[in-house]
């Protein structure tokens, strides 16, 4: 976005591109049919010892077809818009259809299948114009600026391994032959940098970031202020012994473990037999009354929007209530499997790719105790920062979870030393009923979609030293 305020919305013209590749399928002899274009245009900048080292600038539009015919379902897009093209991105579809396999359930969405019956969030709530009004000379200075502000901040800060922005303008729209034809846009901006901290011989790291509709919901200071805080505090950490022990993550832990909580309740990976939570709806899964919720009409949510990656409405679901396990999450495909309704979780990476299940703001309700009485309440134990190779370090079969953690260790409920190189070993469903506590320091991250955790006080872990 170079030249940002040359940028025009292309709502109109997602429409347009919908309507008239319509009109040139229906001339071929199919069941049903499902158009999807998106319109994406993305900054990216990374600044290394206050030079530019990155800055690129992305533009793309397509256009993605389904073919329904006979319960089978080809799929083919293009990214380029002419008549021609897309007649034959159009003729690809069809054939891929008499090729692939018959399902029963291959089939367009219709209203009756909606758990969500009315769109609650609105373009106004997902785009910010304002967006438009940063050069890409701000957005770089923007950059710089936050490099400054985590060195400043201690000065223990070293250097600065890398500071990250990104935006993205996002469109789309979606029309099929059973009605449906919608349409929204939104803005996203997230900045990250991460803060190398020396002390002696010790070196350590930390990072944050912050994200939201434009610039201006951007505080720089707190992400300077979060990074320092998580660099410094663990210089000096050394191993302990082995033990179980209690744990006290960090918001920004303990949405990395709910992401791998999400993963396991999506029923596409329920019915391929590749989650832990199959077969135990209606079993309560945490001891502790928790509420966790997957959300896709959160205002300030950035996975927001009207409606999921084939029109199905979005909204409010309860995936667990008190500790019970009430649903898995849903697009239209795996819900009729299940003889149940869509909770609008048919997320799609691009015009590229056909929907699949997946998260949208999924989040644990808070407490109202803060992190001092979670803190008081734990006593002694390891508060946990930070953790490496979550997504290496989990088998979402077995449940099975060994990732690395840095903290501090916790004695008579005040920081005792800096802890390095522990590794915790757990599983997903004993994770679940060793949570006592959740705290109310509440952050959105972002993981593969949008994750939302306070602190969690977990008892009875089995951590590996020395």
């Amino acid at each position: 976005m170079q030249n940002n305020r040359k940028y025009r919305v292309r709502v109109r013209q997602l429409i347009n591109i919908c309507k008239d590749t319509a009109r040139k399928i229906k001339k071929y002899n199919v069941d049903e049919f499902e158009i999807f274009t998106a319109s994406s245009v993305d900054n990216e900048i990374e600044i290394f010892k206050s030079k530019i080292e990155t800055l690129s600038f992305s533009d793309s539009i397509g256009i993605g077809i389904r073919i329904f015919k006979d319960k089978s379902v080809g799929y083919a897009y293009t990214t380029v818009l002419g008549d021609n093209s897309i007649e034959d991105c159009i003729k690809k579809a069809v054939s891929n259809s008499e090729i692939t396999g018959k399902e029963e359930y291959n089939y367009l969405p219709v209203e009756e299948e909606y758990a969500h019956k009315r769109k609650l969030i609105s373009d106004e709530l997902l785009f910010r114009e304002n967006l438009l009004d940063y050069r890409i000379e701000d957005k770089v200075a923007m950059a710089k600026k936050l490099e400054d502000l985590t060195r400043s901040k201690d000065k223990r800060i070293t250097d600065i391994e890398n500071v990250a922005y990104q935006d993205s303008i996002y469109e789309t729209a979606i029309l099929n032959s059973a009605g449906f034809c919608d349409n929204y846009k939104k803005t996203t901006c997230l900045i990250y940098v991460n803060a190398i901290s020396k002390e002696g011989n010790d070196t350590s790291t930390g990072d944050y970031f912050g994200c939201g509709r434009s610039p201006d919901d951007i505080d720089l200071n707190h992400v300077a202020s979060k990074a320092a805080d998580r660099s410094v505090s663990i210089l000096g950490g050394k191993k302990i012994k082995s033990d179980r022990v209690s744990l006290l993550l960090d918001p920004a832990v303990s949405a990395q473990f709910l992401s791998v909580i999400a993963d396991g309740i999506t029923a596409d990976s329920v019915q391929k037999k590749k989650s832990v939570f199959e077969g135990k709806i209606g079993e309560k899964i945490f001891s502790a009354d928790i509420n966790i919720f997957d959300d896709g009409t959160l205002p300030e949510g950035l996975s927001s929007k009207p409606f999921d990656g084939e029109g199905v409405i979005k909204g409010r679901t309860c995936v667990f209530n008190k500790g019970y396990l009430k649903t898995y999450l849903y697009n239209t495909f795996t819900a009729r499997k299940d003889k149940t309704l869509s909770t609008g979780n048919a997320v799609r990476a691009s015009y590229r790719s056909t929907p699949e299940v997946g998260i949208s703001n999924f989040y644990i309700e808070p407490s109202k105790d803060g992190f001092n009485e979670l803190l008081g309440h734990m006593k002694d134990g390891f508060y946990v920062i930070d953790i490496i190779g979550m997504h290496s370090g989990v088998n979402h079969v077995s449940g099975q979870i060994s990732v690395g953690a840095k903290g501090l260790w916790i004695k008579n409920s005040k920081p005792e030393n800096p802890v390095k190189e522990v590794t915790i070993a757990t599983d997903i469903l004993n994770f679940c009923k060793s949570i006592e506590k959740v705290g109310s320091d509440f952050a959105f991250f972002p993981l593969s979609g949008y994750v939302g955790s306070p602190s969690l006080l977990v008892r009875d872990v089995t951590i590996s030293g020395k």
